[in-house]
This record gives structure tokens, C-alpha cells and sequence, in this order.
């Protein structure tokens, strides 16, 4: 069984037009324990209302949310939802409760009723796994954005979840800060095996994920790894999408006549890519006499 199973879900935030006010028309999607997913998709097409489902903080319309089996529209299963689904936003500014940060951090597990002890152990825990364990006496409003996003992060840490679910966690960061929320969100996955949905609108951040969702207008569009979603430049840029730099500007080579194989993703790949022309070109101007590009 998956970890999150979404079936057949609808939600609107009114209910004056059942049929036609939905959010969300009909979603299926299924997530895996350990998965890092980017779910993409403009403004308004209902991310943040999906991230809101996968922690109970939505209940559907019709259909269901499955987490570990376990359906939110239930209120027994509400507890064990909150505390295996953690969610983060995009303004931290809105998930600190504290003075201090540590204190921020305690505040989840505080309010679960866990001993001082256990407290304490999760707290120094979840602290050094966004490297913030040195500020944990400071004053959470003189951290930069990024320092303040770990230590939401942290928050969530702190509460032990199975999954954590980030709705454009980085949108109000210079690149610095998106750089380090980045770099601690993959070492969640790839050293605490903790399941990620990440939803965001830069594309190279989705790059990085190991399986990308487009949405747009309330429904799923496509389903699959970086390099199946983003190779399709033209249906993205249909639905009002961007690509990854490396992808449009091969793209534009294409357009023009330059015969460049495959979509890169990665600014590596690309001069790669490029590199492999330029040097063939090269080679055959050499046989034939002609002059190379």
C-alpha cells in the first residue's frame, strides 16, 4: 500500500456551485514511503489546497486521502495524520509561536504531552539535522529567510514524521536561502528516508526530485520522472509552465536549426551536450576541409 493514496478527490471552498467551483476535479495520486515528489503547477491550480489534504488540515469534498490507510475524513485518524504528515509554508514567519528557537522547535512535541526528556532529545535532534543546532538560544526573528525556514523545517522534524509536505518553501528567499532549504530538505530524504512533496514553482528545484507532477486547473496533467515531464517543452509552455534554463535554451538551439539531441536538465549537461556538438562539428570539418561552427 502506498504511503499517500489520493482517490477520485474533489474539493471546492464553496459549496453554492458543487459542480462547477472544485479546486480539485477528480485527483489520483499515489505516493510512496521514502519518494521525493514535485508537484508544479501555476498559480491557483490547486497545490496548496493538495498539501492542505495530505495533512488533514482539508477534509474532500467526495473521495478520500489515504495516509498509511488510514482516511482523514475520520477524526480518530487526525492525530496520527498530523503527527506523520508534517506540512511547512512559504512565509515562516507564520509557523513560529517562540522567543527562542528552541523553544519554537519544542512547541509540536510539547503540545503531543511528550516528557521534558524526550523533548529535549527530539528538539537537539531536529536542530542539528537542519544545521541550526548553534542558534538554538537565538532570537528566531534576527535569522535570515533561509535560517528561519530550517527552523520551521525543524519544527516539523521535531514531531517525527514520516512524510513532510513543503508548499513553496523557498518563494520568499534570496538564492542563498533556497539553496540551503534545498540542500536540507534532500538530506532528509537521502539519510532519514523521510517521503518529501515539494511544491514549488522553480524548475530546478523540481529537477532535483525523483519524480515530477504537473497540475493545472484542478487536475493532474503528467506523471514522471524529470526527464520524461520536462522534455515535453512545448505542452509545459502551453499550460503556462517555464523549464529548466538548461531544457529552454537547448530548445531554442533546436528551433533553430542546431541539431542537439535529447533535453538536458542540469546547466552541466547542457554545456556537455553542447561541448559533444561542437566537437563533432569539429572533427568533420577536419576530414571534409570546411570550415567548423
Amino acid at each position: 500500500m502506498p504511503f499517500i493514496q489520493m482517490e477520485q478527490v474533489k474539493f471546492s471552498y464553496t459549496t453554492e456551485s458543487p459542480d462547477g467551483g472544485d479546486v480539485l476535479e477528480g485527483i489520483d495520486l499515489s505516493v510512496e514511503k521514502g519518494e521525493f515528489v514535485a508537484l508544479l503547477g501555476h498559480n491557483g491550480c490547486g497545490k496548496s489546497t493538495v498539501a492542505k489534504l495530505l495533512n488533514g488540515m482539508l477534509i474532500p469534498n467526495s473521495g478520500r486521502v489515504l495516509i498509511e490507510g488510514r482516511d482523514t475524513r475520520d477524526e480518530d485518524n487526525q492525530l496520527f495524520i498530523r503527527s506523520h504528515v508534517g506540512l511547512v509554508q512559504q512565509n515562516p514567519d507564520n509557523q513560529m509561536v517562540a522567543g527562542i528557537v528552541e523553544e519554537d522547535v519544542a512547541f509540536g512535541p510539547e503540545n503531543l504531552g511528550f516528557p521534558p526528556e524526550e523533548i529535549r532529545r527530539r528538539v537537539d535532534e531536529a536542530l542539528k539535522a537542519v544545521d541550526m543546532y548553534e542558534y538554538r538560544e537565538h532570537a528566531p526573528h534576527k535569522l535570515s529567510g533561509g535560517q528561519k525556514q530550517r527552523v520551521a523545517i525543524a519544527g516539523v522534524i521535531a514531531m517525527e514524521p514520516s512524510c513532510i509536505v513543503l508548499d513553496e518553501p523557498t518563494a520568499m528567499l534570496d538564492p542563498r536561502g533556497r539553496r540551503e532549504v534545498m540542500e536540507t530538505v534532500h538530506r532528509l530524504n537521502r539519510e532519514k528516508g523521510i517521503t518529501i512533496v515539494l511544491i514549488t514553482h522553480y524548475m530546478d528545484e523540481a529537477v532535483s526530485a525523483g519524480r515530477v507532477v504537473v497540475m493545472d486547473e484542478g487536475k493532474i496533467l503528467k506523471d514522471g520522472a524529470p526527464g520524461e515531464v520536462f522534455s515535453q517543452v512545448e505542452f509545459l509552455k502551453r499550460h503556462d509552465l517555464d523549464v529548466p534554463q538548461a531544457a529552454e535554451l537547448v530548445y531554442r538551439l533546436r528551433a533553430a536549426g542546431v541539431p542537439l539531441p535529447g533535453v538536458p536538465l542540469t546547466e552541466e549537461d547542457c554545456v556537455s551536450m553542447i561541448g559533444k556538438l561542437l566537437q563533432s562539428t569539429r572533427e568533420k570539418s577536419s576530414v571534409s576541409g570546411e570550415k567548423p561552427l
